[in-house]
């Protein structure tokens, strides 16, 4: 049941923030399942998750009090936005996730998750790793010499 809706903008430093609520009737019983957010004029290197007006979509719900990350655009995935983060856009091919796993294994970095996304085969998709450590830039600069990772980036939650 739709109750009101409210529009708002904010400029400051270069930097417009547009919001718009919706306010549903939602109770413990029937709570909101999900989230969608439509980001405008994004500069990001995970170009093929922008539209071509610059805009990037992303979905997510929460799950046992976590949110998480459950589509980037065309790539789906199932990502806890909790703790540390590395996410890789990457060219889809047999072996990414124990490649990088090794990596990681070799630098004494405890995976907790890994979700890996894909829109159609063989081609790109999203490699979504949560670590327990802080940001180990030796295991980053090797993630980053992997030939079929085109970028990546660590996130701190």
């Amino acid at each position: 049941m739709l109750i009101s809706t409210l529009s708002m903008q904010i400029s400051m430093k270069g930097i417009r923030i547009s919001e718009e609520r919706v306010i549903i009737d939602s109770s413990p019983k029937t709570p909101v399942e999900s989230i969608q957010l439509q980001i405008s004029n994004v500069e990001s290197k995970f170009e093929n998750g922008l539209l071509d007006n610059r805009n990037i979509s992303v979905e997510g719900n929460v799950k046992y009090g976590i949110p998480h990350l459950t589509r980037l655009e065309s790539f789906s995935v199932d990502v806890s936005l909790d703790g540390h983060l590395i996410l890789c856009r990457q060219v889809h091919q047999p072996g990414m996730i124990g490649r990088v796993g090794n990596i990681l294994g070799e630098h004494n970095v405890s995976v907790n998750f890994m979700s890996v996304g894909r829109s159609v085969k063989r081609t790109e998709a999203i490699m979504a790793i949560g670590v327990d450590e802080e940001q180990d830039k030796n295991a980053l600069k090797k993630i980053g010499e992997v030939p079929a990772i085109e970028e990546f980036v660590f996130l701190d939650l």
